[in-house]
């Protein structure tokens, strides 16, 4: 029996910025509607909001682009796989060469900041996973810790 995690990336980020974006650009367009007494043909015309429009319509194509691609890491007993709509990475233990467990910060209030550096003996370009962009991110970094203890390295 294989004991498999998986663990789904999270972007409640932009969906949050989003919404931050639009109460500034209406907060904002009322304050101009109601203190400069302009209509709102005039107020679309205004830079900082068209800045603010811009904002909210690059965190919007930022969040569906998430959301269409959907990464997902799966960590079984003998492999780490790196899924995403369209395509499958999967790394078993024997070609894993080190993992490296990024160090806490002094100042650093979540762990889970920490960055895992995963070498492959076949590939240069090291693999970087960022737990904090997964949901669970300690049991990921947990789940992590122990693959690098059974590989020893």
């Amino acid at each position: 029996m294989t004991n498999t995690k998986i663990y789904k990336q999270r972007f409640d980020f932009y969906w949050r910025s989003v919404i931050i974006y639009i109460v500034v650009l209406i907060g904002y367009g009322l304050i101009r509607m109601v203190v400069g007494h302009e209509n709102f043909g005039v107020l679309t015309h205004d830079p900082v909001f068209i800045l603010l429009s811009l904002f909210i319509a690059g965190s919007l194509l930022m969040y569906l682009h998430k959301l269409f691609w959907v990464r997902t890491l799966v960590i079984d007993d003998d492999s780490i796989t790196i899924k995403n709509r369209f395509n499958e990475s999967t790394f078993n233990k024997d070609n894993i060469s080190k993992i490296y467990l990024g160090r806490e910060r002094p100042f650093q209030s979540r762990e889970s900041f920490r960055v895992i550096k995963i070498e492959l003996l076949n590939r240069k370009r090291k693999i970087r996973i960022r737990p904090h962009n997964y949901w669970d991110d300690k049991k990921l970094f947990e789940d992590i810790s122990h693959v690098k203890a059974s590989i020893g390295k």
